[in-house]
């Protein structure tokens, strides 16, 4: 049958009945979810954590191969995931106090036969092979990731308006934490680069040290990268923008339109029915066609498929990682009945001559495409005489 997805429990059936033809395909009898991300994959964006900077939540889920899904944890946790989290779903509840057991060892306890976990604490480790599961997106998900994206953009814009030269790195980056917090998005990553230090690829926003002053602090004189990923219900937006404040060191300005033609290049080849490493072959191939040194993607990944993840899967020489998955919706029609529309989304990054581009995107059942993290307020990038041709793929030109 065909399934409407509408309301959180509609979504949650799918999301466990996914992971049932998982656990049917691959002979196991459940599977302990711990991390973040597939507990948020598995609920449909539910919350397990409590420090914010790590991959492992407070408490896990368990999915049985026969449907039936459990709360996994002590009792300081039980109360408010029980409540707040895990209601209306149907749950079952294996607990324990805190200083008695751990997830693995009270599942272990209470269900016999072939069980993995996504952290290695049981059985074999299966995270790696549940990501085809977090990029697949139903339609309620999607429409999740346009209002993330619009959130997303919104709180960008708002940094980028508020940032005058002399700024220091460190207040940009709690300005968009702040922004992205106001519209109730966590922001696990901040990434400030003022002038020179945007030859970094991952930039941690300077700061001075606890007892040595001001000693390491860059202030922002010429221009400045702001880089955002925006989390939120376990879906990532990831997006990176530039403002200049003052003059752009020679080169600066056709390089940024340049690196934004390989991204346009790398959207439009993001397509169904191949592979992220066509996808990448295509990327890579467009860096000497604009320019840039052929091998100039050594010096950083170039992002991927994402969803319930920063990157789900980042594409790479040889990647075999559908840009679209047809095997586990085929299995969850014949096991499950189901009969879902499925999506994916996307953020390719490549970067070059104090220069980068970063956009998340949806790929659309229908093999459309559609860009969540647009920041309209900002001017434009001229793609087509980037190019030479005509192109859909829009891109914001850095701020002034």
């Amino acid at each position: 049958m065909s399934a409407d997805v509408r309301n959180d429990l509609e979504l949650f059936k799918i999301r466990t009945a996914l992971i049932q033809a998982f656990l049917a395909e691959k002979n196991l009898d459940g599977v302990l979810l711990t991390r973040a991300d597939n507990f948020a994959m598995a609920t449909g964006g539910r919350r397990n954590y409590i420090w914010t900077y790590a991959d492992a939540g407070a408490n896990a889920l368990f999915v049985h191969r026969d449907g039936r899904v459990f709360f996994v944890g002590d009792t300081i946790e039980k109360p408010r995931i029980m409540a707040e989290e895990l209601d209306g779903f149907g749950c079952g509840s294996v607990d324990y106090l805190w200083f008695e057991s751990s997830p693995a060892e009270a599942v272990s306890k209470a269900f016999p036969g072939a069980i993995a976990s996504d952290d290695g604490s049981i059985g074999p480790n299966v995270h790696g092979d549940l990501a085809v599961l977090r990029a697949l997106l139903t339609p309620m998900e999607l429409e999740k990731y346009r209002e993330l994206g619009r959130r997303a953009a919104e709180a960008m814009t708002a940094t980028l308006l508020d940032i005058r030269a002399g700024d220091p790195e460190n207040d940009i980056a709690a300005r968009l934490v702040y922004e992205g917090q106001r519209r109730e998005c966590q922001v696990p990553v901040a990434l400030i680069a003022a002038d020179d230090r945007i030859r970094f690829r991952h930039p941690l926003p300077s700061q001075g040290s606890l007892l040595g002053g001001n000693a390491g602090i860059t202030r922002v004189q010429g221009y400045v990268m702001v880089v955002g990923c925006f989390l939120k219900e376990g879906l990532v937006v990831s997006l990176t923008r530039f403002k200049r404040v003052g003059k752009l060191p020679e080169g600066v300005a056709d390089a940024y339109a340049r690196i934004c033609g390989v991204d346009a290049i790398a959207q439009e080849a993001t397509r169904p029915g191949r592979t992220l490493g066509e996808v990448f072959d295509d990327l890579a191939a467009a860096y000497a066609q604009l320019g840039f040194a052929a091998n100039e993607w050594h010096n950083h990944h170039q992002g991927g498929s994402t969803g319930y993840a920063g990157r789900t899967c980042k594409g790479k020489p040889g990647e075999s990682f559908p840009v679209l998955d047809t095997f586990w919706p085929e299995r969850l029609r014949l096991l499950a009945g189901l009969d879902v529309p499925f999506g994916s989304a996307f953020a390719w990054n490549p970067s070059g001559g104090g220069a980068k581009s970063e956009d998340t995107f949806l790929l659309l059942p229908d093999g459309s495409k559609e860009i969540v993290s647009r920041t309209p307020a900002l001017p434009t990038v001229n793609l087509e005489a980037v190019l030479g041709r005509p192109v859909d793929v829009v891109k914001s030109a850095m701020a002034e």
